[in-house]
């Protein structure tokens, strides 16, 4: 059984698997409540099992190689590393069935993990979900900018402090865009009273689903 890498390094192994696409930490915390350290990256790295990059704010993207995936395979068959919580014992029994099932259909974990995992989907009713419809109700289509003052309009009720925190959440975590507008001599009161400030500059455009 493999044994060669540290208990961060094989947890990050497995959520990189999980996942199955390039991702950031700041991700990383809100889907998984875990993070790649500098000491596991620098590890997996040595070893040609990751490859990573700094991408935009400089958070700094992970992805797993070809022979980061077969090594993250032999974790089906590893047994946990020691002193881990309970859910990852749990998680290792349940890699033992994985492992069991793919052995007996002949198939890869590639097979597995074969679409990127977004996380969990907001839940219903959240301030985040109801943020979100707001957006797909006003714009004609993603990726279309739409005033933030006519978002926060459908957001009645909702505390301006909660609206600003889970505005500035999802920008960071690159999920939305927040933009100044550019016609800023031809916004209304009410347009720069909804403007949210990032980096010290007024925002008063949203945009989800831009590339």
């Amino acid at each position: 059984m493999p044994a060669d890498l540290s208990t961060p390094a094989r947890q990050a192994l497995i959520a990189l698997m999980v996942r199955a696409e390039r991702v950031s930490n700041p991700d990383l915390r809100r889907d998984y409540r875990m993070e790649i350290t500098k000491s596991a990256r620098e590890e997996l790295s040595a070893a040609k099992l990751i490859v990573f990059e700094k991408g935009p704010r400089n958070a700094i993207f992970h992805e797993l190689t070809d022979l980061g995936w077969a090594r993250a395979r032999q974790e089906f068959r590893s047994p946990p590393p020691e002193k881990v919580a309970g859910a990852w014992l749990l998680h290792y029994a349940t890699l033992r069935h994985l492992a069991g099932y793919l052995d007996r259909t002949d198939q890869q974990a590639a097979d597995v993990f074969a679409e990127p995992d977004r996380g969990p989907a907001p839940a219903e009713g959240s301030v985040e979900q109801r943020l979100r419809e707001a957006y797909h109700d006003l714009a004609g289509n993603p990726g279309d900018l739409v005033p933030l003052a006519a978002v926060r309009q459908r957001l009645a009720g909702v505390d301006r402090a909660e609206q600003d925190r889970i505005l500035k959440d999802l920008d960071r975590r690159r999920e939305i865009h927040l933009d100044p507008d550019p016609a800023r001599g031809e916004l209304t009161r009410e347009a720069h009273d909804a403007a949210i400030l990032i980096g010290g500059e007024a925002k008063h455009l949203i945009t989800i689903g831009r590339a």
